[in-house]
């Protein structure tokens, strides 16, 4: 039974805390969260005990574990206290802003000789996992083009911080880093990117367009925007075009991602030589999934694989390079 505490109580938390439920060999023991009125509320809510303050909760509560849900631009921070107190870790996206507060926290994590992961959540989301599946097996023949897209309206669910250009950065890191990870879960590093984004009154980059070169030849584009009219749900699309076979896949939910239980979702299959293939995506907790993979880890005592540390590094390092090309409106090589 694998004990756990959560570092904050925003939306995304809900998702790892509701996931914890359905794991039979994992309990939610603690959460902490700076808000006394929301730690209280998160606590009653999961039967958990809490603390106003995260160093507390590493030093007092009886935890093997943590899942860091904190805002983005203190990952690094909490990511080395956790490792200082010897706990697992699992961090929620992005790991970091920069590809050097992502080597401290590596570095961190190695000396404390526990085990760590990124919660890139898509790598095992419905729709996206067969797509690997069926990318790996060739299914696709030769890849001409794909497009991947993410687009919300304007996040009210936060206290700011993901809007802010010096925090968050807006949806070209909090969005982006979605598609980006999955990308390169497909093809492997980048050569180079060219971003064509727009500025809202937030001063972010909240409505962006990259086209991406890999170093393995192929090429894709991603979209990402916060900048979608109120009534737009959150929508997530991707797109493959090959020589044996192209894919559409959308899904549908609520206002945020968090409404998943409005999700709507279809898969098209469409064959060069066989009939085509319309099915709705099948419904399951990529969070539930995502903990077990974590969990079957710390069973073996060994880094997941599936995420590797150098693997984050790198998608670090092409969120960078994304930002600097919006910023120049210049093709930037990595």
């Amino acid at each position: 039974m694998y004990k756990i505490g959560i570092m904050g109580a925003g939306l995304v938390s809900h998702s790892h805390a509701n996931a914890i439920k359905e794991v039979k060999n994992a309990k939610l023991i603690a959460v902490s969260e700076i808000v006394e009125s929301r730690a209280i509320k998160f606590a009653k809510e999961y039967g958990c005990d809490y603390y106003l303050d995260s160093e507390e909760m590493l030093k007092n509560a009886d935890i093997d574990m943590v899942i860091i849900c904190l805002p983005s631009h203190i990952h690094e921070e909490y990511a080395i206290l956790a490792a200082k107190y010897k706990k697992n870790i699992l961090c929620e996206k992005p790991v970091e802003r920069t590809a050097a507060a992502t080597e401290r926290i590596l570095e961190a994590v190695k000396n404390s000789g526990k085990i760590f992961m990124v919660g890139q959540v898509l790598r095992f989301w419905t729709g996206y996992s067969e797509i690997k599946k069926m990318y790996d097996a060739g299914g696709f023949g030769e890849i001409h083009m794909v497009f991947a897209s993410r687009r919300s309206a304007f996040p009210n669910w936060t206290d700011g911080w993901i809007i802010d250009p010096a925090r968050g950065l807006g949806a070209i890191q909090d969005m982006h880093i979605h598609d980006i990870d999955f990308l390169f879960y497909l093809f492997g590093p980048a050569d180079y990117v060219f971003c064509h984004a727009s500025k809202d009154y937030t001063g972010c980059w909240n409505h962006v367009m990259t086209s991406i070169a890999y170093k393995s030849g192929q090429k894709a584009v991603a979209e990402a925007s916060f900048n979608m009219v109120s009534s737009y749900p959150f929508t997530m699309y991707f797109k493959i075009a090959g020589t044996k076979a192209d894919l559409e896949f959308s899904y549908k939910a609520g206002f945020n991602i968090g409404d998943r239980d409005q999700f709507n979702s279809k898969v098209s299959l469409f064959y060069e030589d066989r009939e085509s293939v319309h099915k709705v995506a099948e419904n399951y907790d990529a969070f539930v999934r995502q903990l077990k993979y974590y969990l079957s880890c710390l069973d073996k005592g060994v880094q997941p694989s599936m995420i590797p540390h150098l693997e984050n590094l790198e998608v670090i390092k092409t969120m960078e390079a994304i930002r600097l090309s919006a910023d120049t409106n210049q093709i930037v090589k990595l």
